[in-house]
């Protein structure tokens, strides 16, 4: 009885000791967002970052299409057109989005908040769990420990990216799992978890796996007390082995309904790159990176790179030497957990090993993702020094050892801080070098986190007045975990929920008179750049997902899986695109609308329709399937296109050039040049005086990128972009003039002598128009059936024009038929770029045509998504048999054969 007594009481304690897990940093959270005033605590919402340019646009973007019975596995708001499988696995499968379905599109920012609130608080949670069944503890001291991992260096960093922070709350469920195989043979929570894990994310899924692989082999040796050979421990633990193989093998299975047509989408994006210094055994950073165990070390201002986010809290990092300076832990042991961390700790440090673990590719801004990993190894090892009870089990030279080398290492690291990162970047020069030096903490920093060790260290060796001593280290604790995340808010940018709410109504009663967001048979595109939604940013906003969060099939996208294809292609036609996540409307031209089917341009309030419209799809003359465009060639791509179509010769007239004039720049002329815009080097002032040839809209571009576009001027007026585009290349439009103007068109260069080869012209307004309606005149006519993911239509061909243009990329999953005939897709025009490696692309879908009436459908299918729901499925009834076989039904067995026994 009494027994029962004491086994009721502690599962009373761990019922309490879990909900203490969720509640603490709750409520520390609820406290950092009302002193940040962030939604619903305040007018401040998290439109920053990421946050705010992806995942928003994609949680509005999903709640309105599935809530409007408008989801489709293909998407024309996703730049010029993609599958939204890969979109969906990278940014939003996680069970907590589910929340946004409570709330408007204009309250959704409040969802986000809590969202994330949840999430954080969740993975004290599942660390609880993790600690309560791996070391049978269910003390009030966990606490200290799930609150540790909960509110991490990681999580304060990047907790608005909050895609990653499911990965987080399962990671103790597949630590735990792992427990659970080498000392119990059971492997249904490891493959459970490890399948939510990769399903919920895929990217930090992939380091979860590896995390398994090392953490098992790590558990299997931790069982031999002594060391033992390799094959005594393989023999003696081979049902652990084949259990974690097969269970590893069945997560792989079960999530393969999301792996194969995300892996298959992925490889269509730019992110497949080879850049060799990626995979060089170079060193990553230095000793500084001690400092980073103290906490304010680091903040949002140096969130594009900076050192690994080892914060933890001060006294888990003294319970971290604790443990090796401990006489109560063995020196094999020691040995053991030392060289878990030396190879997670490698995985940070070695350049090639880094990149392995982010799957092959460096991270281009947050850096060092997966040191959450080492953050939870260093816990587990605080926890089991916690567990010898340091103020009895140590003497006073061995606590004094303790601080001794807890206090020099942080020395060491605040004084490499100032020291080595800059002479690094002094020997090798680059970007993320000069972002690392200026993310170093400064030298002051360092007398607090000595301070709190200090303390820390005094509490720590104190036997009298456990709970008493348990309190005042857990309210410590809580108070540098909140001061740092507070901290790591340092420099953000939050949005305006109040001009959020107000300007997503007025800009979708614009977009309203388009009928922008119904489905229609005449699918067309929307050119909508200056919409009112970027006043409810206080940072700059360029717009480019906001065909996703309206809902409206435009030309611009920002995500890490923007399909490299078409991103080149409409790079190749003059569009702006920074770099292979990103591609904007702004280079736009009459033929550019004519080719990518835009039908409206809105500015503000003001709808335009364009006469460059010709339909979502038109005949063309057969040669455009084998029309190469060039990179780096953006005004010569649209003559040859112009050509191909049967545009009148001179149809874009260059401008006759008068003179040319350059001189050295004063400081007064670079005022007009974009903060940003990094200037070394030799500057000038370089004019064209120039006579139009023509009416219509003019164009300039710059082969050889010697244009500062920010500095632009026509006759004194400012030609500034609405995007910087400083530093790269796209087809900039000078407003609309008539022939015979002389015109006066300034910049600030670099390339004086470059800068002759800058070409302008106009496209005649006129010769353009009547191209345009001889298009029009074999129109791809859809029916009233089409959708997304089926269109339906009717086109005439003729022997001048026997290709019927699309303008939807030629990617994988379209098939065609004409007349009911399968017909093989031909891609209309091929695109093509040079960095970092000469590449062709195909450009558009083209359909080959009869002469007369044709009736064209076409298919979109998710490539890989039945092959991979198929293997789930015989994935998921596999684990099924094998769990009620090996777990299930013979634990059931074995507790009859026991019963039978006693009788």
């Amino acid at each position: 009885m009494k027994q029962q007594r004491h086994t009721l009481a502690a599962l009373r304690v761990s019922r309490w000791v879990y909900g203490g897990a969720f509640l603490i940093p709750f409520v520390i959270l609820c406290l950092i967002f009302w002193r940040l005033k962030v939604t619903p605590f305040g007018p401040r919402n998290l439109l920053l970052s990421d946050m705010g340019t992806q995942y928003v646009p994609i949680l509005e973007n999903l709640r309105a299409t599935l809530l409007h019975g408008q989801f489709h596995l293909f998407s024309f708001s996703l730049g010029s057109g993609s599958g939204i499988i890969p979109l969906l696995t990278y940014y939003i499968i996680s069970p907590f989005n589910l929340l946004v379905f409570a709330f408007s599109a204009t309250k959704l920012p409040i969802a986000v908040t809590w969202i994330i609130i949840l999430k954080i608080s969740t993975i004290g949670l599942t660390m609880a769990f993790f600690i309560r069944h791996t070391f049978l503890r269910s003390g009030w001291s966990m606490l200290l420990f799930t609150t540790a991992f909960s509110l991490c260096g990681f999580v304060s960093m990047y907790f608005y990216d909050m895609m990653w922070l499911d990965s987080l709350i399962w990671l103790p469920l597949v630590a735990l799992g792992l427990h659970r195989i080498v000392s119990l043979h059971h492997y249904g929570l490891y493959t459970i978890s490890l399948t939510a894990t990769i399903i919920c994310n895929y990217y930090m899924g992939y380091m979860t796996c590896l995390f398994s692989v090392m953490y098992f082999i790590y558990l299997i040796i931790e069982h031999q007390p002594t060391p033992t050979p390799f094959k005594n421990v393989w023999h003696m633990h081979w049902p652990a082995i084949r259990q974690f193989t097969v269970g590893s093998l069945l997560a792989g299975g079960m999530s393969m309904v999301v792996l194969i047509p995300t892996a298959q989408g992925m490889l269509l994006t730019g992110k497949s790159n080879f850049f060799l210094n990626n995979y060089l055994p170079t060193p990553m950073f230095g000793p500084e990176v001690l400092a980073q165990f103290a906490p304010g070390t680091s903040s949002y201002l140096s969130h594009l790179y900076h050192a690994p986010s080892l914060f933890m809290g001060m006294l888990m990092f003294l319970l971290l030497i604790v443990f090796f300076v401990s006489p109560q832990v063995k020196a094999v042991e020691k040995n053991r957990t030392m060289w878990l961390l030396i190879v997670m700790g490698l995985g940070l440090f070695v350049t090639i090993l880094n990149t392995a673990w982010h799957m092959f590719q460096q991270p281009a801004g947050f850096p060092y993702r997966n040191v959450y990993f080492f953050t939870f190894l260093a816990l587990v090892t605080a926890y089991r020094a916690w567990q010898t009870h340091p103020a009895q089990s140590m003497n006073d030279p061995q606590k004094v050892l303790a601080l001794v080398w807890g206090a020099g290492l942080l020395v060491i690291g605040f004084l490499s801080a100032q020291v080595i990162p800059v002479v690094w970047d002094h020997l090798l020069p680059n970007y993320n070098h000069d972002l690392y030096v200026l993310s170093q903490p400064a030298f002051h920093l360092v007398w607090p986190a000595l301070g709190l060790l200090l303390v820390n260290t005094m509490l720590l060796f104190i036997s009298e007045w456990r709970p008493v001593r348990i309190g005042l280290l857990g309210t410590l604790l809580c108070l540098e975990l909140g001061g740092n995340f507070l901290w790591a808010t340092q420099g953000m940018e939050f949005g305006s929920q109040p001009k959020f709410e107000k300007y997503f109504r007025q800009d979708s009663q614009t977009l309203a008179k388009v009928s922008a967001a119904k489905a229609k048979p005449n699918l067309h595109r929307i050119d909508f750049t200056h919409d009112e939604i970027g006043k409810a940013y206080d940072g700059a906003y360029n717009h480019y997902n906001d065909p996703l969060m309206y809902r409206y099939p435009g030309i611009s996208s920002y995500s890490s899986t923007l399909v490299e294809q078409a991103r080149v292609f409409q790079h190749d036609l003059g569009y702006f695109s920074p770099n292979v996540r990103r591609i904007s409307p702004q280079g736009y031209t009459h033929l550019t609308d004519t080719l990518m089917g835009v039908k409206y341009r809105l500015h503000g309030t003001t709808v335009n329709r364009l006469n460059a419209y010709a339909g979502i799809g038109f005949a063309v003359p057969a040669e455009l399937a084998h029309l190469q465009l060039d990179d780096q060639s953006a005004m010569v791509n649209q003559e040859r296109v112009l050509r191909a179509l049967g545009a009148q010769p001179n149809t874009l007239s260059p401008v006759k050039v008068l003179r040319v004039k350059t001189h050295r720049a004063a400081v007064s002329d670079l005022k007009r040049v974009s903060r940003t815009t990094e200037l070394p080097g030799q500057r000038f002032i370089q004019t064209f005086t120039v006579r139009v040839t023509a009416t219509g809209l003019l164009h300039g571009y710059s082969p050889t990128n010697s244009i500062v576009y920010s500095s632009l001027k026509v006759n004194g007026k400012s030609m500034k972009p609405a995007i910087n585009a400083d530093g790269y290349r796209y087809l900039i439009s000078l407003g609309h003039h008539t022939r015979g103007e002389v015109l006066k068109i300034s910049y600030v260069t670099q390339g004086p002598l470059q800068g002759y080869g800058n070409q302008f012209a106009t496209l005649n307004q006129q010769r353009y128009e009547k191209l345009v309606t001889s298009l029009k005149q074999q129109r791809f006519k859809l029916r009233a059936k089409s959708g997304v993911t089926w269109l339906s239509g009717d086109v005439t061909g003729t022997p001048q024009r026997s290709l019927l243009y699309l303008a939807i990329p030629d990617t994988p999953g379209w098939t065609a038929k004409v007349n009911g005939r399968p017909v093989k897709i031909q891609s209309a025009m091929h695109a093509q770029s040079l960095i970092p490696v000469r590449q062709n692309y195909k450009g558009m879908i083209g359909v080959p045509l009869h002469v007369g009436k044709n009736h064209v459908t076409l298919t979109y299918t998710t490539p890989g998504l039945k092959l991979g729901a198929i293997i789930s499925a015989i994935s998921l009834g596999l684990f099924v048999f094998l769990w009620f076989a090996a777990e299930w039904h013979r634990p059931l067995k074995h507790h009859e054969g026991d019963r039978h026994a006693k009788f």
